[in-house]
């Protein structure tokens, strides 16, 4: 998704009011410069005809500039491509804004129905905090077409009523990177189960890339699939950090899913505040998907769910969750031992299907940190404190009696790169706990960068090299065997029995980074240990395994 460049001498495009250096390239000026709207310039870059004038556009964004929304921009079958201009200053800001025709604001600041990227940008969906919060529209970035792909980088999405980024119709890819999403869903107009980073309703997608990014504030999950009825085919969730979740029907709630799900290297604390609770009807109506059920009957909520395999994928799900951590913060603890009576805070990372996928090695999926953020948003118990108050919600999805000083933080965008700062100290087990003796959660709070993600294929490339243990483990007779690549080079996978001897090689070829998955049929091989050893450059690595028939 790379527009060639030209270097030529500088153009009038009169039509839509800009300079630019290249063909592909238009630097857009901002409302303040132009007195025009967002959309108007972008849509009507166009011929006569209304074609777009050049179907390599990018769109280039002035840094310190401000933009208005006031109509959805749609790119209806073209690829739709926006980004800051490479100057040093302050990211560009694109606000919704009240249609002056219609008197409110447009559903999503981008109907998406074709390929869309976007990089460097701060989008926030309200324009003045104290007089329309209750007017936020519901969506920032909204998909509508099928089979396309949506790119987000190093950008904010904050402030609306329901979902940040919106996916309802089968994707071939949604990535996230290096940004930071917060302000999903209010109680000023709309009901505590929605407000979340990302809904992909009920839809198929081919592979989800979030990695690197920071959520925080929102009133339900960060992730929904519930009741999906296509799967993510794969799921990827890797160095992020999450906070201020009132996780009214989970956080990461994945539904179904396809050939590999794998979460890593991710912080989680005060993302589950209305805590764990067997009592309540309300929530408990969205984590009927694990199908699994307290002592009394009704569903087990956990911070992570999905479907089982026996919901008819013809391959099982590997799961790939190692090095996550989670935090209670003393003022959301203490709220907890105020509800004891109802069990709330006995916190619960993943479902018996997960855990048993992982074998022994969901002991350590999740651990528990005491995490204390440098300077963070201000925490959720005032909004979880109404929820069960009788005079409140009354643990319904309602609004009774809520106030704006039971609300989430309200800060503007510039808040959340250049005040906020979730680093913690360094003496904590998750500062080191992550793959490589990286911090955990989102490496942007300690000025570290990760190896992209090279989103055009959906492949994850990794910083190093690693061989996971297999699963299952013990197997009978297959199992797979997981291990990733840090760099090009002849890779050979070999297993070998307890007495030293090769009895298998899986893989001897050259490779490209990512991350792989092996196979190993031992139907014809007796019970025992095995040992499987990868070596790649200078780079080897043994593990046991046993089969058991």
């Amino acid at each position: 998704m790379r527009s060639v460049y030209i270097v030529m001498v500088l153009i009038l495009l009169t039509s839509v009011g800009a300079f630019s250096q290249t063909p592909d390239e238009v630097v857009l000026p901002d409302y303040n410069a132009s007195g025009n709207y967002l959309n108007d310039q972008i849509m009507g870059d166009t011929t006569s005809l209304g074609t777009r004038k050049n179907p390599n556009r990018t769109y280039v964004l002035q840094k310190n500039g401000m933009y208005l929304i006031a109509a959805s921009i749609r790119n209806n079958g073209w690829t739709l491509r926006i980004k800051a201009e490479n100057v040093p200053g302050k990211r560009p800001v694109v606000y919704a804004f009240k249609n002056s025709v219609t008197g409110v604001y447009s559903s999503q600041q981008f109907d998406v129905r074709g390929n869309f990227w976007i990089k460097n940008i701060a989008l926030v969906g309200w324009s003045t905090i104290a007089e329309e919060i209750s007017q936020m529209p519901p969506y920032i970035i909204n998909v509508n077409g099928v089979g396309y792909t949506v790119e987000v980088d190093s950008c904010v999405l904050m402030g609306v009523n329901g979902v940040l980024l919106r996916v309802p119709s089968a994707t071939h890819l949604v990535s996230a990177t290096n940004s930071i999403f917060t302000q999903s869903g209010n109680l000023f107009n709309t009901d505590i189960g929605n407000g979340r980073p990302f809904d992909f309703r009920n839809t198929t997608i081919d592979t989800v890339i979030i990695r690197n990014c920071t959520f925080t504030d929102g009133t339900d999950r960060v992730v929904r699939h519930y009741n999906a009825t296509g799967p993510i085919k794969e799921f990827v969730f890797d160095h992020n950090t999450v906070l201020n979740y009132l996780s009214t029907h989970g956080n990461l709630a994945l539904g179904r899913v396809g050939r590999k799900v794998t979460i890593t290297n991710n912080l989680f604390v005060d993302n589950f505040v209305l805590g764990r609770d067997s009592t309540d009807d309300t929530r408990l109506g969205e984590f009927g998907n694990a199908n699994e059920k307290e002592t009394n009957g009704k569903n087990r909520m956990t911070m992570v769910s999905s479907v089982p395999d026996s919901a008819g994928q013809v391959d099982p799900t590997v799961y790939i969750v190692r090095n996550n951590y989670y935090g209670v913060t003393p003022a959301v603890q203490a709220w907890y031992d105020s509800k004891s009576a109802l069990g709330i805070g006995n916190l619960i990372p993943l479902t018996y299907h997960i855990s048993k996928k992982l074998g022994a090695d969901s002991l350590i999926a999740f651990r528990k940190d005491t995490i204390a953020f440098t300077l963070s948003p201000k925490h959720l118990v005032p909004f979880a404190t109404w929820y069960y108050d009788p005079a409140g919600a009354n643990k319904k999805k309602a609004n009774t009696g809520f106030t704006a000083d039971m609300d989430m933080q309200r800060s503007d965008w510039k808040y959340y790169v250049d005040t906020m700062k979730l680093t913690y100290p360094k003496t904590r087990p998750a500062y080191t706990g992550a793959d490589g003796g990286q911090p955990a959660g989102s490496l942007m709070w300690w000025n570290l960068t990760l190896l992209g993600v090279n989103a055009s294929n959906g492949q994850v490339v990794p910083n190093e090299f690693s061989l996971e243990q297999n699963y299952p483990n013990p197997f009978n007779p297959s199992t797979q065997l997981g291990y990733r690549i840090g760099r090009e080079g002849l890779v050979s996978l070999k297993i070998y029995d307890l007495l030293g001897r090769e009895i298998a090689t899986l893989v001897n070829k050259v490779l490209q980074p990512g991350s792989y998955t092996a196979q190993w049929n031992a139907s014809g091989f007796s019970s025992g240990v095995y040992f499987y050893k990868i070596e790649a450059g200078q780079f080897v690595s043994t593990k046991k395994m046993f089969l058991v028939k």
